[in-house]
């Protein structure tokens, strides 16, 4: 095999690579804060890195729905609203990711659902639906989120701007 034919398929498995190693990542954001392990949910996470989940339902007025690096993601696991979440049933659900490499970033837009477990009915609906950006930044230490956002998918305009937004670079 020539020199240039190798460089490509090695540039081709690296960055299939890279897209298997987010996804993995990204598929592991519902298993740790549905353990309540804050520690796991926090290390996705760059230490500068933002989430900004959006609003939801019941959210108190005046809350806001975004949290600022690291340490507030292991924050957000122990607050009353998550940790009421999870003790009652639930599972945070990320959809199948459309992933875009670019050196040393990435973008990926899926969907995300909450699903609530109904004791009366011994089972479980769909609390919320929204759709993701997540920004992903390569570190020594591997992929780390940089920002994610989430938008609820209640026919507004903004949950489809961040997927037109998100759609709009490159696939690699």
């Amino acid at each position: 095999m020539d020199e240039t034919r190798l460089a490509a398929l090695e540039a081709r498995v690296a960055a299939l690579e890279d897209q298997i190693a987010i996804a993995r990542l990204m598929a592991s954001y519902g298993p740790s804060v549905d353990s309540l392990s804050a520690d796991l949910t926090a290390a996705l996470w760059a230490d500068d890195g933002d989430y900004d989940a959006g609003t939801w339902p019941g959210m108190a007025a005046g809350t806001t729905g975004v949290f600022h690096g690291s340490d507030a993601l292991r924050e957000m696991v122990s607050t009353d609203p998550h940790q009421g979440f999870v003790r009652g049933g639930c599972a945070h659900v990320v959809s199948a990711p459309r992933i875009t490499v670019d050196g040393d970033t990435a973008v990926a837009v899926c969907y995300a659902q909450l699903l609530r477990r109904d004791e009366a009915t011994d089972s479980y609906r769909v609390w919320r639906i929204t759709a993701n950006r997540w920004e992903w930044t390569r570190t020594q230490a591997g992929w780390k989120v940089a920002n994610r956002t989430n938008r609820p998918l209640d026919g507004s305009e903004a949950a489809r701007e961040l997927f037109r937004d998100a759609l709009a670079g490159p696939v690699r």
